[in-house]
């Protein structure tokens, strides 16, 4: 069906004069006249009839009305929102990634493919670019002052070399733990805090028995089966062939959440796109 034609209906039915209403549209009258009659033919129905120099809405008509103008308006409400969305797309965007880091490589691919006109720099050290609007952060920390929407909430497991006596008992708990000495990033870090935190609250002491900064250099002393760890499933990325098991300590589960902060409002286009994009591509 026609758009124009919707709008030509609109006119008509509001003013009830063809002449009238052809000046208004800077159409000729002829013109306006074929386009109602196309509209009635696939219609199946008639939508006006004459009375002297005017016309009238048929049953048809009247009904029809409210649903063009519905449609005419949600339709004008849209060409507005993507007007408006062009005008705040910006082409460039920051995101610090505070969570995550071995995901990284294989984030940047899937948001180049998704969204190839905004130039994308991702960052893990450093302080955050005076540009703030420009800026957003992967953290599992929420940012005081800033928006912080939630992507998704993940387990943290241990991570049990499948050798180790631990990986084939049958429930898993927090007294098995406490005194093996885990390796661990450096207290510094947000998957440590959250651990240590945790930890705390019930005032249990951990056995550490060995600290790195760096996630990837982590995963591969679990990949050499040098000791157990705490392990975040989701973004992380474990699978099923890794040389360790991942395993849930029943009397004391863990958990995080991964926060998208931005100063960009909660409902901002850019905002929700990253957000979709980020929970997309770890939860698929």
């Amino acid at each position: 069906m026609n758009l124009e034609h919707l709008r030509y209906f609109q006119k008509v039915a509001e003013s009830k004069n063809i002449t009238q209403s052809a000046q208004e549209l800077y159409i000729s009258q002829p013109a306006l006249s074929r386009a109602m009659k196309h509209l009635e033919s696939e219609l199946g129905v008639p939508l006006f009839y004459h009375t002297g120099r005017h016309i009238e809405l048929t049953m048809y008509a009247e009904e029809f009305y409210p649903y063009v103008t519905k449609t005419l308006e949600q339709y004008d409400q849209g060409l507005e929102a993507i007007r408006s969305l062009n005008e705040e797309i910006i082409p460039s965007i920051t995101i610090y990634s505070e969570v995550a880091s071995v995901s990284i490589p294989n984030l940047v691919k899937t948001f180049v493919e998704k969204h190839p006109d905004i130039q994308l720099s991702i960052k893990q050290h450093g302080k955050a670019e005076k540009e703030k609007g420009r800026v957003f952060y992967i953290t599992s920390e929420p940012k005081t002052g800033m928006t912080n929407l939630p992507i998704f909430t993940e387990p943290i497991l241990l991570a049990i070399p499948k050798n180790h006596p631990l990986a084939k008992k049958a429930a898993l708990l927090t007294a098995d733990i406490v005194d093996l000495p885990l390796i661990m990033l450096v207290s510094n870090t947000p998957l440590r805090r959250t651990i240590d935190e945790a930890f705390e609250s019930r005032k249990i002491a951990l056995s550490i028995g060995a600290t790195t900064d760096d996630p990837a250099t982590l995963r591969s002393l679990i990949n050499q089966g040098l000791g157990i760890t705490f392990f975040p499933k989701v973004t992380w990325g474990y699978k099923e062939s890794a040389p360790f098991v991942l395993r849930t300590l029943d009397d004391f589960p863990l958990s995080r959440t991964i926060y998208l902060s931005s100063s960009f409002t909660e409902g901002h286009p850019i905002a929700k796109m990253i957000a979709k994009t980020l929970k997309e591509f770890y939860l698929s």
